[in-house]
């Protein structure tokens, strides 16, 4: 079987890209052809290439016309189903946060897959069928992830693993206070590690979410589940199949990731209760169980045929171009940006303008004290000969710095004009 699967990033080990390098590995070990299209190449793409898979971020370069489609992430699925329209797909729903990951209805998708309870309810709720979704709960490969040696009676090496920022500086009192000596992994903290399966055995406790927290746990290492979105507290026998129905991941995040409770998680660390729950998700996470849930699907997508017509797929691809696509209307392709840039919403216009004014205010006032500074100057230069070369060089230099401020301000107050015309010519685009 030729399997396509999509995802926005093979780069650099984040959730998704784990996810879709077991999976890929799995299928090239069970026999099967794999081939990934992505939108971001990276280290991670070519250490899979060197495995046998073929990687790419252009879709002209897939060769093989595939079985059946595997889509992640809402703007690279879109693109493996226009290009193959007769190949039935599936699509996997990895967040319940995220509009990227958000499943639209396609005539061509045959089946959804959601990782956990949540990303379950995300997908009924926009409309797919209950009869054609499963659940299939995140994995480790068991391989990779070997067993530590067994953990101190107390924490005394800390491990976060982050793509936010807001919740560091909590971790780093919480860890100072208790003692741990916190090390730091993440997009967030721009440190990646290629051998995280190896890191991960010199550490004790650590606080991470949904995959990264399942292959701590899986390690050995005590896990507090906690990121910037909040904080759920120490994985433990007593929540860790609940837990793990959750993926670890946003659900259970009900409070807020503040150093309490931070600490009183580091307080509970438990070295034998850490081990019982180790042993539980070595035995239910393993990705044996993972990938024939996987295959089990696709023969099934596979069995029932596309039973849409070319008439009816043309018609799903250009409803989800016209979601995704950039457009006046702000559809579901403005939040994707939002998301995968940062883009912060736009201040409104009387807002604007108070930000316009003030500015103007500043640089005028900025420009009349340093004028008054150079006259302050120049009267001490008379006054004083013994400090007329000193004087004369901050004379000049405060001159300089004058001139510089007028000519800044005479810019800035030639631009505002052009952003009022902008502002106005969108105003009427909307109107």
């Amino acid at each position: 079987m030729r399997v396509l699967i999509t995802n926005l990033s093979v780069a650099q080990n984040s959730g998704t890209e784990s996810v879709v390098e077991l999976l890929a590995d799995g299928l090239r070990a069970a026999g099967h052809q794999t081939m990934l299209l992505t939108t971001n190449l990276g280290d991670m793409a070519d250490r899979m290439r060197r495995r046998g898979h073929h990687v790419v971020d252009r879709v002209a370069e897939i060769v093989d016309k595939p079985d059946i489609i595997h889509g992640q992430h809402l703007t690279p699925c879109l693109t493996a189903l226009a290009r193959f329209p007769d190949v039935p797909a599936v699509f996997s729903c990895h967040s319940s946060f995220f509009e990227i990951e958000a499943p639209i209805p396609h005539p061509q998708i045959c089946h959804w897959i959601a990782v956990d309870e949540a990303c379950r309810a995300k997908c009924l709720s926009r409309g797919i069928p209950e009869d054609k979704l499963d659940l299939i709960y995140n994995a480790v490969d068991l391989e990779r992830f070997r067993p530590r040696p067994p953990l101190p009676a107390s924490p005394k090496r800390g491990l976060l693993l982050t793509k936010n920022f807001d919740h560091q500086q909590a971790v780093r009192v919480a860890c100072a206070r208790t003692g741990v000596q916190l090390d730091e992994l993440g997009p967030a903290t721009n440190r990646y590690s290629n051998q995280i399966e190896k890191d991960l055995l010199a550490y004790d406790v650590v606080f991470a979410t949904a995959r990264m927290a399942i292959e701590a746990a899986a390690v050995g290492c005590s896990v507090v589940v906690c990121d910037a979105r909040g904080f759920a507290g120490m994985l433990d026998t007593g929540n860790m199949e609940r837990w793990r129905r959750a993926n670890l991941g946003v659900s259970l995040l009900d409070r807020p990731t503040t150093a309490e409770n931070l600490m009183a998680a580091i307080c509970s660390y438990n070295a034998d209760d850490a081990a019982t729950v180790s042993a539980y998700f070595r035995d239910m996470a393993g990705s044996p169980h993972f990938i024939d849930e996987h295959l089990r699907v696709y023969d099934q997508v596979l069995h029932a045929g596309l039973r849409a017509t070319s008439e009816e797929v043309a018609l799903g691809t250009a409803s989800w171009i016209e979601e995704i696509a950039v457009s006046i209307p702000h559809r579901k392709w403005l939040r994707i940006v939002k998301e995968m840039h940062g883009w912060p919403d736009a201040i409104d216009q009387l807002t604007m303008m108070e930000l316009l004014r003030a500015n103007t205010k500043t640089l005028e006032g900025n420009s009349a004290l340093l004028t008054a500074l150079s006259q302050s100057t120049a009267d001490l230069i008379q006054g004083g000969p013994g400090n007329h070369a000193i004087l004369r060089q901050i004379d000049d230099r405060v001159s300089r710095l004058s001139r510089f401020v007028d000519e800044v301000s005479g810019l800035y107050n030639g631009m505002v004009p052009l952003f009022i015309r902008k502002m106005l010519l969108r105003i009427r685009m909307r109107g």
